[in-house]
Order: C-alpha cells, then sequence, then structure tokens
C-alpha cells in the first residue's frame, strides 16, 4: 500500500508555504536556544573539551552516515513508496546502527591511541549509542518528512534541542567537562528518535523484502557514495588538525568552524527540509522545479550572505564579547571561513536538485572530483604548518569548484549558471557593501572602546546599512520573501481557501 505524501485537499504551494512558515519559525527560535546554550558552555568549558569530543565526531559522524546508507533519503524522494520499502529500510537501519555501535565499541582503543589520546577510549565507546539510536529514529522521521508534517518536525527538534541543552549545562556545571557535551549530543538524538517514533504513529511490523531493497537501491546506492566520499573530503581537516595539531587546536578550528555552519544550516536545512519532499512530488515538471528553485536561492542568499559578510568584519569583537578571551584564537580562522560559508550557500543548494530528480549519480561523480581538491587544499595547509593555513586552502578549493557544481546541477533542471548568478548578484552587492561600510565605521571608532560596545555599534550600523540598501534597490528576492509572508498570512486567515497552485 503506497505511503500518503499529501494531505487530501491541499495543494504542494499550500504545503511548501506552510513548510517554510513553521520550519523557519522553529529555526529561528531554535538558532537562539542553540546559540544561547553554546555560549554559556563554551565560557564553562575550554578549548580542548570541545577539540576531544570533535575528534570523536570525525568517526562517529562517519558510522553515523555509514548506519542511514542514503536510504532516509530514498524513502521521501521515491513517488510509489510501499509498505515493504518503509519496513525494510528501517531493518536496515536498525542491524545497521546495532553492528556499528558493537565495532566502534571494540575499535575505541584503537581509535584512542590514533590520536595518542588516552581519554577519548570512554568517550568513543559511550558515543558509539548514536548510531542504534539513529537506527530507531531515521525511518518515523523521513516519513514525517515525506508527509510534509514540517510543523510536527519543528516542535519535535525545539524540545529536543531545549532539554538535551539543559542537560549539557547541568553537567558542565557540575564539572564533567568534556562528558557535559556527550552527554548533550546523545540526548538530542535520542529525544528526535522517541518523539519522531510517537508523532509517526507508524509501527514496525516483520516485513523485510530484497527486491524491495534493491528497487531503492540504484537511488541510495549513488547518494551514499557520495556522502561517504564527501564525508571524509569535508572532516579531513579536523582529522589532520586534531592528529597533528591536538585538541586545542581543534577545538579552536571546530568553534570557527561551527559559528560559519550555524546560519547556512538553520537557513539552508529550512529550505531543504521543504523543497526536497516538494521537489520530489514534481521531479518531472521541470519549468516548475526550476522556477521554485530560483525563487528559493534568491531567499536564502538575501538571509545568509549578509550574516557571513557580517562576520568577516566583526569576528574579533564578536568571538571576545560573546566567548570571552580564550576563544580570541577563533576570530581571524572564522574570517576565513566566513567567505566559505558565503560559497556553501550556493553549493550545497546542488543537493536539493541531484536528490529530488534522482541523479545522485552525476552528484556522486562530481562528488569525487571535488572531494580530491579539497583534500588536497587539506594537505597544503598542513604543509604549511598552521590552522589558519588549512582554513585559507579551504577557502581556495571552494573558489574553484563554485562554477563547476551550479554548472551541473543546473543542467538537470534547465537551470543556467548565468540565471543563478543573476538571482543572487543582488543579495551578494547588498551583503558586500553593507560590509565594506561597517569595515570603514570600525576604523573610526575609538580603540580604548570595550569590546562589546564596538560589536553592538557595528551590528546596529549593519542591520540599518543593510536594511536601507534593500528597501532602496528591492532585489527580486525581497519581494520573494514578502510574497511568501503574505501567501501564509493569507492562508492562514481565509479558512478553507487556498492558494492558487504554482
Amino acid at each position: 500500500m503506497p505511503t500518503a505524501i499529501h494531505k487530501p485537499g491541499s495543494t504542494l504551494k499550500a504545503q511548501v508555504s506552510s513548510g517554510l512558515f513553521w520550519s523557519a519559525g522553529a529555526r529561528i527560535g531554535q538558532q537562539f536556544i542553540q546559540f544561547g546554550f553554546s555560549v554559556v558552555l563554551a565560557r564553562l568549558l575550554s578549548p580542548g573539551d570541545y577539540g576531544l569530543l570533535a575528534m570523536v565526531m570525525v568517526f562517529t559522524g562517519f558510522a553515523a552516515m555509514l548506519a542511514d546508507a542514503g536510504f532516509g533519503s530514498a524513502l521521501v524522494q521515491k513517488p510509489d513508496l510501499g509498505e515493504e520499502h518503509v519496513h525494510t529500510v528501517f531493518w536496515v537501519t536498525v542491524v545497521s546502527g546495532v553492528t556499528l555501535t558493537a565495532i566502534t565499541f571494540l575499535a575505541a582503543p584503537w581509535l584512542a591511541v590514533f590520536y595518542a589520546a588516552p581519554a577519548l577510549k570512554p568517550i568513543f565507546r559511550v558515543v558509539a549509542l548514536t548510531f542504534t539510536i539513529s537506527g530507531f529514529g531515521n525511518v518515523p522521521l523521513a516519513l514525517l518528512q515525506k508527509r510534509m508534517q514540517f510543523k510536527t518536525i519543528a516542535k519535535i527538534t525545539t524540545w529536543s534541542l531545549v532539554v538535551s541543552g539543559i542537560i549539557g549545562l547541568v553537567l558542565a556545571l557540575l564539572g564533567a567537562g568534556v562528558w557535559s557535551l556527550v552527554a548533550q549530543a546523545l540526548a538530542a538524538l535520542l529525544l528526535n528518535a522517541i518523539l519522531g517514533c510517537i508523532a509517526s504513529k507508524w509501527v514496525p511490523r516483520s516485513i523485510f523484502r530484497i527486491a524491495a531493497l534493491k528497487n531503492l537501491w540504484h537511488y541510495a546506492g549513488h547518494l551514499y557514495g557520495f556522502n561517504f566520499i564527501n564525508y571524509w573530503a569535508r572532516n579531513a581537516d579536523s582529522l589532520v588538525i586534531g592528529k597533528f595539531f591536538g585538541a586545542p587546536a581543534l577545538g579552536i578550528y571546530s568553534r570557527a568552524y561551527g559559528l560559519m555552519l550555524l546560519p547556512i544550516t538553520q537557513v539552508n536545512s529550512v529550505i531543504s527540509q521543504v523543497l526536497f519532499p516538494a521537489f520530489a512530488s514534481i521531479q518531472n515538471d521541470k519549468p516548475k522545479v526550476k522556477r521554485i528553485y530560483l525563487r528559493a536561492m534568491g531567499i536564502v542568499t538575501l538571509t545568509t550572505f549578509p550574516i557571513m559578510f557580517g562576520l568577516v568584519v566583526t569576528a574579533k569583537p564578536f568571538i571576545y564579547t560573546v566567548y570571552g578571551p580564550k576563544w580570541l584564537e577563533v576570530a581571524p580562522i572564522l574570517q576565513i571561513l566566513a567567505f566559505v560559508g558565503a560559497m556553501q550557500v550556493l553549493i550545497n543548494s546542488t543537493g536539493w536538485i541531484f536528490t529530488s530528480q534522482g541523479r545522485t549519480d552525476l552528484m556522486l561523480k562530481w562528488g569525487v572530483r571535488f572531494s580530491i581538491v579539497v583534500v588536497a587544499s587539506f594537505a597544503a595547509g598542513l604543509a604549511m604548518g598552521s590552522v589558519r593555513a588549512v582554513a585559507l586552502c579551504y577557502c581556495v578549493a571552494n573558489v574553484l569548484f563554485i562554477y563547476p557544481w551550479l554548472a551541473v546541477a543546473g543542467r538537470v533542471i534547465d537551470v543556467k549558471f548565468k540565471e543563478i548568478l543573476a538571482t543572487v548578484a543582488a543579495p551578494f552587492v547588498c551583503s558586500l557593501a553593507m560590509a565594506m561600510i561597517v569595515a570603514g565605521v570600525h576604523l573610526l571608532l575609538p580603540s580604548v572602546w570595550q569590546p562589546w560596545k564596538t560589536l553592538a555599534t557595528l551590528v546596529s550600523v549593519g542591520v540599518l546599512v543593510y536594511g536601507t540598501i534593500i528597501c532602496l534597490f528591492k532585489p527580486f528576492a525581497l519581494l520573494d520573501f514578502k510574497q511568501l509572508i503574505r501567501e501564509k498570512l493569507t492562508v492562514r486567515l481565509k479558512s478553507g481557501v487556498l492558494p492558487r497552485p504554482l
């Protein structure tokens, strides 16, 4: 029996609008909550604590990816999904999760030896539980996404974030050190799995079909291959920094990298969580996919570009004010990675196209090429002998691959590279102009000012300038954003009246 995708009586436009509304609202709240917890924990813990966890996450994050094997996305993408597909994937992910937990538990001593850090052995063994937890939670959460129940997903992720944050904070206050971060991560994953199972109202049955697994593998296999290669390419920096520069250096780098990723993951995950199932449901209608993609790209860059460029010019007062003087080494690395973040906004969007259109084979092909360049850049940075050099070389690698990634993905849905550039040009120029003005104001401020006063002034100027620029020039992305809000409010106010189909 096929699994329902859309709610009866609804339209895709209504579901996309509602999904963006709930996902964005939840993400805004979650970002404040997550950022608040991270600030307090960073002041209570040391860079070395974060470095130890980052060392563990390099390997455990990879194992978590192995446990899913791309089947979660395959469930969302497949139009004619049957019960045999869902139950088969569930049992595969559960068995994979339990197996990886056992392997990691046994391999913990050797992994600790690799880093020359005996303290990592018990951490590896406890964190290994995440694979089993994920194995039980992946399918229910994928079903919620396929049904486009974004309000439910928003509630689940928010509660998980709040409860796990409180647990981590209490343990940090009690002096638990790195274990407070471990407990926080485990609690968030466990709550997501439990609440996802409850909300999906789906109960696994003893159904396993090899044919169903093979049916999904053509899609999932290529996605799995891409994720495998891409994971190590993107985490090779943490691996080499942890191995050759130590836990404190990795803690500094991972803090900068996490800050760079925060606005990207918050905004991009909102859009991708909604657009992936939406694109998958209309995957044969290329003009419609193209139109929605360009619209989404405009909105994403309108909101993320100013944050990235703003971090470049406010990094030092921001780090000093928010995290304290012991984290000041983060600032110069953050300035470099902020440029990477702006490029990642563009590169990451190609995933919506490849996965929703079933072209994970093309995604794998170009992922291999990108990974080779990225790993080579990390090797070059390591040879130069500093963490900052690793970040700089990574930035260069991203510059080299912007055009190939966007051009190849664009051909899948008949979008030309120049059309993408035209969409993101206005947000880019407006953000760059804002950053230049803020940098000029920074030079005029008294050097004796306290960092918090400097930061408050620069942020205020940046918000005022950017808001004024986009209101004066009215880029299409701003008009699309306003239209999205109006559509949602119209649907909410006019009970039973749905907007025109896309």
